[in-house]
């Protein structure tokens, strides 16, 4: 069985600089595990690794699909395990979303959907929202919830069809029969530490010009695309100022408050996750982390 490194972690808690470090030192390439950095254009709501941050190390699964297509983790596993049969040395994935980590290790646990209770569902959803869909999953798996990415109507529909099945998410990461040795590293900061460094992420953002950024994308896709790109996080807000139901500091600082329940929701999801080591980076440069993780794979015996 072949073996990954995984890093992964909260938003803005190091991973990208870490991954980059280790690549470079192991001779290997990076394969990204980031929902929302799947797409073109967005770039900077998403902190996308810019070409000088890559230190030209080979990264990818970014920019893979645009914004307003449908985007599925099936397609993600596809995708990835391709490029890793590519990859010559040890492959690290590294990214946020645990969700890609289990649907990439672990093959699919549970069968087609009804295709019925789908229209339903997907009805609810665009007569009430997805906060109709929320309620839906938290009664039908409360635990399930609490690890999905509520925001994402399709993660929330999935969710409530496989819990409707007689399955959970939750125990998503005790299936059988990986396809690959995950050696996962989570990253993580002091949670005071972690809001301060949020907020600075999305001041600079803002700085960086994301409110430009979305003005481009709803000049190509229109205000109201109805794909899960066009509610991530820093995306959806720009939006409600363009579209004059919020003032942009309003916006910025719901951005803030939705980062930080979205890391609460990462946080929560890896706690259930197999994982090799937890390293706290307050006090670590990202040097410091790519050799503690270089030095845990040597421990392990891994051929590096």
């Amino acid at each position: 069985m072949r073996t990954l490194v995984g890093i992964t972690g909260t938003t803005s808690v190091g991973k990208s600089a870490a991954a980059v470090l280790l690549a470079k030192r192991l001779h290997t390439e990076i394969v990204s595990a980031d929902s929302m950095q799947i797409y073109k254009g967005m770039d900077i709501g998403t902190a996308k690794i810019s070409s000088a941050e890559m230190r030209g190390v080979p990264h990818h699964m970014l920019d893979v699909a645009l914004p307003n297509e449908e985007y599925s983790s099936f397609l993600y596993r596809q995708q990835a395990a391709e490029v890793i049969s590519k990859i010559k040395g040890l492959p690290i994935v590294a990214g946020g979303t645990g969700f890609y980590f289990d649907s990439l290790v672990y093959p699919p646990e549970y069968g087609a959907a009804n295709s019925e209770r789908r229209r339903e569902l997907l009805e609810i959803y665009e007569r009430q929202g997805v906060g109709a869909l929320q309620k839906i999953l938290e009664k039908a798996d409360a635990k399930a919830f609490e690890r999905v990415d509520i925001h994402n109507y399709k993660r929330v529909i999935r969710a409530i069809e496989i819990a409707e099945s007689g399955g959970s998410i939750s125990r998503g990461s005790t299936r059988k029969n990986p396809q690959y040795d995950l050696k996962l590293f989570v990253l993580q900061r002091n949670r005071q530490e972690l809001y301060r460094q949020i907020d600075a992420r999305v001041d600079k953002m803002i700085t960086d010009g994301l409110v430009d950024e979305v003005k481009k994308l709803v000049d190509v896709y229109g205000m109201k695309c109805n794909t899960p790109a066009f509610q991530a996080i820093g995306y959806k807000e720009i939006i409600r100022y363009l579209s004059g139901e919020w003032d942009l500091p309003q916006a910025i600082e719901q951005i803030k408050l939705n980062t930080r329940h979205y890391a609460k929701r990462q946080i929560s999801y890896y706690k259930h996750m197999d994982v090799t080591a937890y390293i706290d980076v307050d006090s670590l440069t990202a040097e410091d982390v790519s050799n503690r993780i270089a030095e845990e794979l040597k421990n392990s015996k891994i051929d590096i």
